[in-house]
């Protein structure tokens, strides 16, 4: 399938947008826009009003309604400092009523999104979470890592390796639950949507390398290489003019932001090299099984689709969905039918995995 067919709009979500009055893509593009400078941003306000906002939605969408409660520890990171952690898990009545009260649960290690320079708990549930809660019994471990600009690369991976060592360590005494539910680390997957995707593809191929056995690793719209050192000649369209970044300019939730990310944490190029900051660039070979959803109007299309294609060529099994004419975070919008689409996908290959 060309660029062109991933990228035209779907007409739910056109009807979607329209409704809300979010731009489509214009059909005779202007010149296109510089980055974002996120070197003037105040950040602090920035996420202060994220927080606002997704504190609301959470407020909304209590876990209890669907049987999971939650509570909040810290780690303490190689450095000293404290990272956030939040553990979700299914309460007893909702166990009992499904006949698993002395469950062995699987974890989910999830990373949450935000381009290295917000994001929180709340987020992802509202992307990626949430319909996990309503299908699945799960231990949930998310990670609130140190944030960009203030901190700098490779902070978030630090941090989310620090959380994730201390639950391999000692799994029952991290999560803390009642008695009558079990960790079963041997089903850990690893999860995350953009930033938070890009962190998971890093630790899995740590995990790899330090013999950590890992279930599975869902990365959700990925953000997996700097653009500026994206492999054109191995995994390029045909037509460069059609790469997903330029494609994507001068649309919703398009590329002006994210080419501002990367001049903000990785001002000289050369340092995104590092597999840390671009996992596409890395050994894919020997890793565990991949779940990746991509959208097809995102700057971040031929990355996630690249990443397949790598793993492919390891022999790892991957499952890749595409979502053809949707923005980078349509799975914030549940009334749309390629997020229905997406919640279906995704529990097919979950209930395959958690057997």
């Amino acid at each position: 399938m060309s660029a062109l067919d991933f990228f035209t709009s779907d007409p739910d979500w056109e009807v979607f947008a329209t409704k809300n009055d979010i731009p489509l893509p214009s059909t005779t593009p202007g010149p296109q826009s510089a980055p974002i400078d996120f070197t003037r941003f105040d950040f602090a306000s920035m996420r202060a009003d994220e927080a606002t906002s997704n504190a609301k939605w959470a407020e909304k969408h209590a876990l209890e309604e669907v049987g999971y409660t939650a509570k909040s520890r810290k780690v303490r990171a190689h450095d000293g400092a404290d990272i956030d952690v939040k553990v979700s898990f299914p309460l007893l009545h909702r166990l009992q009523a499904r006949r698993q009260d002395r469950a062995s649960l699987p974890v989910l290690f999830v990373t949450h999104g935000g381009g290295w320079i917000q994001g929180n708990h709340n987020l992802e549930e509202l992307w990626f979470l949430y319909p996990l809660y309503m299908r699945f019994d799960l231990v949930i471990v998310s990670v609130e890592y140190r944030l960009a600009p203030e901190n700098r690369f490779p902070t978030w991976i630090e941090d989310s390796k620090d959380v994730l060592d201390a639950l391999l360590k000692s799994p029952e005494e991290f999560v803390g639950v009642n008695a009558n539910i079990k960790v079963d680390i041997n089903q850990l997957i690893l999860a995350g949507s953009s930033s938070g995707a890009g962190i998971s593809a890093v630790l899995s191929q740590i995990c790899r390398d330090k013999g950590i056995p890992i279930n599975g690793v869902i990365l959700n719209v990925p953000m997996l290489c700097d653009p500026r050192n994206f492999p054109i000649a191995e995994y390029g369209p045909s037509e460069e003019s059609l790469r997903s970044y330029t494609q994507c300019m001068d649309i919703f939730m398009g590329s002006s932001g994210l080419l501002g990310v990367w001049n903000l944490i990785h001002p000289d190029p050369a340092s995104s090299l590092n597999i840390q900051a671009s996992p596409l660039l890395g050994d894919l070979k020997g890793l565990p099984r991949h779940l990746i959803f991509v959208a097809g109007q995102d700057p971040l299309r031929d990355e996630g689709i690249a990443y397949a294609r790598k793993l492919e060529e390891g022999n790892v099994p991957v499952t890749l969905h595409v979502y053809k004419g949707v923005p980078h975070n349509f799975g914030h919008y549940w009334e749309l039918k390629a997020t229905k689409t997406l919640w279906d996908d995704m529990k097919a290959t979950l209930q395959k995995w958690l057997v």
